[in-house]
């Protein structure tokens, strides 16, 4: 018989992380004098720590002097004659020393004075004997002394909780996610790590305990690369699935993957299956599946992990069964009246996320992990002007500073609502988002502070409407820091204007003016219109300002997110072609999302066969890399060089970090970043096919 040992590690104490709660209402049985005989039962999802709680309950029962006896539900036939079999072998074990007439003679004889635990692992392998137990097994024990602790991924059965005798002797601890203050106590547990990589553990990891312990031996083993991260996910995917016996859930629990939420019948359309009512409760009844508003929905890090170990199994199948769920969604956004359109937008757009831009230099999309939004508090002013402030340095010219200040002072005022934020762990605010619906009162707000703005934007009679006429958005700025532990100023960016796009869903229209040429760029990526102001009142000393709009007033909002599924096929067809073949535009485009991935060799296989000699993703890395950093033995200028290296390998993410290494302002990085990305493409262009066909570079040594 498989047995887990009592007797733990000297290092577990300190490592074993929260479970107060549970352990306060256990203890409370321990200081019971009469120690009446209880049931406790442990339930959570695959990897949540049921194993870990009951192991840490035996140290502390032993420690008391209790005798701890140890069974596990996977370990023998689920039959009467094998569970006493295996119970008088592990009551033998405990008594070593002692002589008992019949090893069960200890548990019978039990009191408060001589206490005895029982743990039985994955209870839920032992289903089968659930009649037998309460009704055989557990009225032979004594009525006190004893404690039963079952460990089940399921809630023990109504037939357990309403029993007249068990039922009022159950003590239910249903296991959650650690707390922020949990992870970080158990990563600081392993040593000292960097803000950065501890924000990236927590993030990565949203507080399940099996995730952070992975995680963390990563970190700890510098393995951060985008495989280590993918056998994680396999990790946390193949223990939370191993209760999915059935194979008629596996394809819905593949549904709830895809889409943040679905009831009974939208599972039966995307699978094009009936669905019956007993399949769906079993689905419901899954540890790792919570029930709500809307249906069923997994719970967060279990869908993040098995939404990536997916798309790396089966990539093609995971984009189909995406655009599906995008088409079922966009044909209930046809359906649903003005209230519920956002809602449903959001769900698109969350599905649609990692087909968005390929580009992320100003924001990105495909971060992991979301946190939620909220709309601004009075008490958020002093960290909004910060983060202002730094905004300011690099987007407008300087005599515009006092006018932004002064701008957010009054909207939080009198339209707190267009101003959205996100937070960190402490509640502080990383990010905000101000975009105002444009109608008569707040036309003339941004009309005292922008008015040239607004003038290149609408018409007047356009904006003098009253607020139930208003169909436009004026999205004035996006800014964060880079202070948020697990995540880049871009992801949280990226993060913020995926949110608000989704308030054009219920048919709205948003417009802008933009100088950034990074964020032209990726707005034109995901469909904003542009065209030259008919002015230069609106540009800035170092650049053009341009409109940008994205109406979707003739309600094609759906149209819109379908599109990108649909320009994923195109795009797959364009990478059977060489890279020197393409237009210098498309070339730099490509370009900036290979360097961009340069960390991840898994996210460049899809290029490696635009290269000749190239035959996988790590290849192609190390190819680049080599490239970035030969002296200038391929016409790429030292300058260049060090400006690529800097951005999108030494300091990846951190455009802040990369441009104080280049000692260069963030908006002059940006200029002269844009240019060393034109300068790669042509020098890579023009050198391909003589430094690749006659592998004139060993660049496997790099």
């Amino acid at each position: 018989m498989e047995r887990k040992s009592n007797q733990p590690m000297p290092y577990e104490d300190k490592r074993f992380t929260g479970r107060l709660n549970e352990l306060a209402k256990l203890s409370l049985w321990m200081q019971d004098q009469a120690a009446g005989t209880q049931v406790f039962s442990i339930t959570g999802m695959g990897g949540i720590g049921k194993s870990s709680l009951m192991s840490r309950i035996s140290q502390i029962g032993k420690n008391a002097g209790c005798v701890c006896i140890w069974l596990d539900g996977r370990s023998f036939t689920p039959t009467p004659a094998s569970f006493l079999e295996n119970l008088s072998a592990a009551a033998s074990l405990e008594q070593l020393g002692f002589s008992y007439a019949h090893p069960l003679q200890i548990l019978i004889e039990a009191s408060p004075l001589k206490r005895v635990m029982l743990f039985i692992d994955t209870f839920e392998e032992l289903s089968l004997l659930e009649g037998w137990l309460l009704d055989a097994f557990l009225p032979k024990l004594p009525a006190a002394g004893v404690a039963i602790l079952l460990a089940s991924r399921p809630r023990l059965p109504l037939t357990w909780i309403a029993h007249p005798i068990w039922g009022p002797r159950v003590t239910e601890f249903k296991l959650a996610h650690f707390t922020d203050i949990e992870m970080y106590d158990y990563i600081e547990s392993f040593g000292t790590f960097s803000d950065e990589t501890v924000g990236q553990l927590v993030r990565h990891s949203d507080g399940h305990p099996l995730a952070l312990a992975l995680s963390v031996d990563a970190a700890m083993r510098d393995a951060s690369s985008g495989h280590e991260k993918q056998i994680i996910s396999q990790s946390i995917s193949a223990r939370v699935l191993h209760e999915v016996t059935s194979p008629l859930l596996q394809p819905m629990v593949d549904v709830l993957t895809v889409l943040p939420q679905a009831n009974q019948e939208m599972i039966s359309r995307l699978l094009h299956l009936p669905v019956p009512v007993q399949q769906f409760r079993e689905l419901a009844g899954l540890s790792f599946v919570r029930t709500v508003d809307g249906g069923l929905a997994l719970h967060d890090v279990a869908r993040m992990h098995l939404l990536r170990d997916f798309g790396q199994r089966e990539p093609e199948r995971l984009l189909q069964l995406q655009s599906s769920a995008a088409q079922l969604l966009y044909r209930k956004l046809q359906q649903s009246d003005r209230k519920e359109r956002q809602k449903i937008a959001s769900q698109m757009l969350v599905l649609s996320k990692d087909l968005l831009s390929p580009h992320r230099g100003y924001a990105d999309f495909s971060v992991e992990g979301l946190p939620s939004l909220e709309q601004a508090a009075a008490s958020d002013l002093p960290k909004l002007h910060e983060m202002l402030v730094e905004w300011c340095s690099y987007s407008i010219d300087a005599h515009s500073y006092d006018a932004y200040h002064e701008f957010l002072d009054e909207i939080m005022g009198r339209f707190p609502e267009s101003v959205a934020v996100v937070r960190d762990s402490q509640g502080q605010a990383m990010g905000m988002f101000i975009i105002v619906l444009v109608y008569y009162e707040t036309g003339m707000l941004l009309k005292r502070y922008f008015p040239h703005e607004l003038a290149e934007c609408f018409k007047e009679e356009e904006w003098r409407c009253d607020p139930d006429k208003a169909d436009t958005y004026y999205p004035v700025l996006t800014t964060a820091t880079n202070q948020m532990p697990g995540y880049t100023r871009e992801e949280l960016i990226g993060l913020l204007t995926l949110d608000r796009l989704s308030l054009l869903g219920d048919g709205s229209r948003a417009i802008l003016i933009a100088t950034n040429d990074v964020l032209k760029q990726q707005l034109q990526g995901i469909g904003f219109k542009i065209r030259p102001t008919a002015a230069r009142a609106c540009d800035v000393t170092w650049a053009k300002a341009d409109i940008l709009e994205l109406d979707f007033r003739a309600e094609n909002f759906g149209e819109w997110v379908l599109s990108f599924f649909k320009g994923s096929d195109e795009r797959q067809e364009r990478t059977n072609g060489m890279f020197h073949t393409l237009k210098s535009k498309e070339q730099e485009q490509h370009l900036r999302k290979m360097l961009l991935s340069l960390h991840e060799p898994v996210e460049l296989e899809d290029y490696a066969s635009w290269f000749a000699g190239i035959g996988s993703g790590l290849e192609l890395q190390r190819f680049l890399l080599h490239m970035l950093r030969s002296v200038e033995e391929y016409g790429l200028s030292e300058e260049n060089r060090a400006i690529l290296h800097a951005a999108y390998w030494l300091h990846a993410g951190n455009p802040d970090a990369a441009a104080l290494e280049c000692s260069m302002s963030r908006a002059t990085f940006y200029r002269y970043l844009k240019k060393a990305v034109a300068n790669f493409a042509q020098v890579l262009s023009a050198k391909l096919g003589e430094c690749l066909s006659e592998r004139e570079v060993d660049y496997m040594e790099v």
